[in-house]
């Protein structure tokens, strides 16, 4: 019995990974360039794009998110960003790994949140940060609803001379893995400045 669960199990997966894979290769993507030439990537097209070119400019954060079409309770999104030097919430890639590396009491695991080690990798050509996380995260802060939803992320932190680069994945766990290709095809085609 417990092999049939293994093999049901592991079927599933594969399942899962295939058709995450077909996903992203059949989808259609273009190529989105910042403004000042800070970072270019292939976005899905598919995808909604949102942009406030003057937050950008008043906290020296330029991002660009990218929307999936369908989505649950919680938005599947990609976020692209350049935090410049001077930024207003973060003290180079060091703060920003360390901030996000944990909650805020400290903590890597709690009864809502779970943070894997961060991991060094290599992306576009330099050396870099990968930060994954589970949080449990309400949807109606602002009301007595205790209405949530889990949600598993990915995260590059990639330092540049001037600044640091942010990709950044959240997706309802559910649906994070239909969804990952479609952001790692994003992170192979990212190029940013030295």
């Amino acid at each position: 019995m417990k092999n049939l669960v293994l093999t049901l199990t592991m079927l599933s997966l594969l399942a899962a990974a295939a058709c995450a894979g077909a996903q992203a290769k059949g989808a259609q993507f273009k190529l989105y360039a910042m403004d000042n030439n800070f970072f270019s990537c292939s976005v899905p097209s598919a995808w909604t794009q949102e942009r406030n070119k003057d937050q950008d400019e008043e906290y020296k954060i330029y991002e660009v998110q990218l929307l999936a079409p369908k989505a649950g309770k919680a938005p599947t999104s990609i976020t692209v960003s350049y935090y410049a030097a001077d930024n207003e919430d973060f003290n180079g890639p060091e703060d920003f790994i360390k901030r996000n590396s944990r909650n805020v009491a400290g903590e890597t695991k709690s009864s809502r949140e779970n943070y894997q080690p961060v991991k060094k990798i290599a992306l576009a050509g330099r050396a870099g940060f990968e930060l994954a996380r589970e949080r449990l995260v309400f949807l109606h802060p602002q009301s007595k609803s205790d209405e949530s939803v889990q949600l598993k992320e990915k995260l590059y932190v990639l330092p540049a001379k001037a600044g640091f680069y942010v990709l950044h994945f959240s997706a309802e766990k559910g649906a994070f893995l239909a969804n990952r290709a479609v952001f790692e095809r994003v992170a192979r085609s990212f190029k940013g400045l030295p």
